[in-house]
């Protein structure tokens, strides 16, 4: 790939803000430009991560600039090829490759400074003086976001604190939150509690020490919507000065689309609902968007980094529930609906980027680019319930697929592996392709035609091919399930073999559907001819080249796969 490279610098101190924004589709992307009052001066396509382009295994490549082969990741979760059990599962945010460089270590390691807002994979000790600042954010929750009723308690127990709800005709009271009166907060409001500045920061974290809360009527009921509470920690020279500036600020990190998905604010549009399940979802994470843009600009705005790094999730998790609303036939049956998701998701990214240009340095690139697309999701497919009806897979006395009698399983992890017994399968007369076929011939009795799914020719089932694993007990394939358009892969042997989503986006495994591209853009003068398509991989030496070489460092991308020690 040949790039012409942007003039690095030219009105001051040379830098780049990367700026990742979770999920963001090329045509999720075409539908908001109209309403962004910023035009990118370049944009480019960008190919899911294959066989699986799950957001952990593709922000690794980007930010590592390494294939899936080379790292490993494979899904959000993957088999855990250290267990006994074939059915086990691991986190890839738990075993990611701690020994090889991200770009940012290369940075450090050449001489730079830099910050980092909520990016996973960065090893603070690592860096050393080279980090000014860097927020930890996604650490294990101590409270999970959650819907409470007249008479309920909000309580976060492992910090000893809790307060009782009580509704009445105007809003919602909290009692026993804070010394002095109750809190009241009205309906369809929201506020930030401040908690007792008491609390260990061990447990409680270093900062953002309060609660984001809601107060709304769901199917008529009056309810408080609290949207969890997880510890953020700072890292870096400056970590005094950033826990300071949002100590009794709340930082929304935990995903209040799952009170979505699971009917907690109520009946979904498409169920019967009249969307004000929807539009309180955007509400929900309304706070969300304010958190993680208040922090990048703090970041930006306390200067001093000639590398600048930040990743935002908010799109990822709106078109995880909210996408088939923008997409036909839903866009037409809900016009007004799509609308106001249209016009949310603009203005959000509106406030991002304009706020990001606005505390920029002179002499800056601004690159703002996804980590995959997303693909609107009508179905859900359940291949273990079409195995478990042809006898291919045995079921344990709890339901689940046995290892030690099943021929094929589709993995728990979700991740698109199809773990295959090849001596089993032989011994069968059974092939993979015999497998696939018959996953075909469920769905085509499953559906109509024309439900939701491109014309038959186009809506099978396949496999790809990728990184082999091998677990215990003769289970190895390098096949990954690849599911028909519109539609995701579930684990499940008890579930019907087809049902409608409770989600409205999903990405898993690589296809060609043009949802699944995500989209790069870059903002201001001098922004170089992008190629119309681009690999993940080819994103970092893209932009750090030229960073390097403005830095004057003689390693430049010498240093590419370089090993790095793991941190302690």
């Amino acid at each position: 790939m040949t790039l012409v490279p942007a003039a690095v610098g030219t009105a001051g101190a040379p830098g780049l803000l990367w700026l990742l924004v979770d999920g963001l589709s090329l045509p999720l992307w075409q539908q908001l430009a109209p309403r962004v009052p910023l035009r990118p001066a370049a944009l480019a396509a960008l190919q899911p991560l294959s066989p699986n382009c799950q957001t952990p295994p593709s922000l690794f490549s980007i930010w590592s600039g390494l294939g899936v082969r080379e790292h490993g990741l494979t899904g959000y979760d993957m088999p855990d090829t250290a267990s006994r059990d074939p059915l086990a599962t691991v986190s890839a945010f738990g075993c990611w490759p701690r020994e090889l460089p991200m770009v940012w270590d290369r940075w450090a390691a050449a001489g730079g400074h830099l910050r980092s807002v909520a990016v996973p994979f960065v090893q603070p000790q690592r860096l050393g003086g080279a980090l000014l600042s860097h927020s930890e954010v996604y650490t294990p929750a101590l409270s999970a976001p959650a819907v409470l009723g007249d008479g309920d308690v909000l309580a976060l127990p492992p910090l000893g604190w809790s307060a009782g709800v009580r509704a009445d005709g105007e809003g919602v009271r909290l009692q026993g939150a804070a010394p002095g009166p109750a809190l009241q907060l009205r309906w369809g409001h929201g506020t930030e509690l401040a908690l007792p500045t008491t609390l260990p920061a061990k447990l409680a974290g270093e900062t953002h020490h309060a609660l984001a809360l809601h107060a709304a009527r769901i199917e008529g009921e009056p309810r408080l919507i609290h949207l969890g509470f997880q510890p953020v920690f700072v890292h870096g020279r400056d970590a005094a000065a950033r826990r300071a500036a949002f100590r009794t600020r709340a930082f929304s990190v935990a995903n209040p689309a799952k009170l979505h998905a699971s009917g907690a604010l109520g009946r979904h549009a498409d169920q019967g609902g009249d969307g004000s399940a929807e539009r309180l979802l955007l509400d929900l994470l309304e706070p969300m968007h304010r958190g993680f843009l208040a922090d990048i600009l703090w970041s930006l705005r306390a200067g001093g980094a000639g590398l600048q790094l930040a990743y935002y999730p908010v799109i990822d998790l709106v078109s995880h529930q909210l996408l088939r609303y923008l997409d036909e036939p839903l866009s037409a049956s809900h016009p007004v609906l799509a609308a106001q998701i249209r016009a949310r998701l603009a203005r959000w990214l509106a406030e991002l980027f304009l706020g990001c240009r606005a505390a920029l340095p002179a002499g800056w690139r601004f690159v703002a680019h996804a980590d995959h697309g997303m693909q609107p999701v009508h179905h859900d497919l359940a291949p273990n319930r079409c195995f478990l009806d042809r006898g291919w897979l045995v079921p344990d006395a709890q339901g689940r697929p046995d290892p030690q009698r099943s021929l094929a399983f589709y993995h728990p992890a979700e991740n698109g592996w199809l773990a295959l017994h090849p001596q089993r399968l032989r011994a069968a007369g059974l092939a993979p392709a015999q497998l696939v076929a018959a996953l075909d011939a469920a769905l085509d009795a499953a559906l109509p035609p024309a439900a939701a799914l491109p014309p038959a020719a186009a809506r099978g089932f396949a496999l790809l091919d990728g990184p082999a694993v091998a677990l215990e007990g003769g289970w190895a394939s390098a096949g990954y399930l690849r599911p028909p358009p519109r539609s995701r892969l579930r684990a499940a042997t008890d579930a019907p073999f087809c049902a409608h989503s409770r989600k409205g986006g999903d990405h898993g495994c690589a296809s060609d559907d043009p949802w699944l591209q995500g989209v790069l853009l870059e903002f201001g003068a001098g922004a170089p001819r992008w190629p119309a398509s681009l690999a993940l991989t080819d994103i970092a030496p893209a932009l750090m080249d030229p960073l390097m070489r403005a830095l004057m460092d003689p390693l430049c991308t010498s240093t590419r796969h370089r090993k790095l020690p793991a941190c302690p």
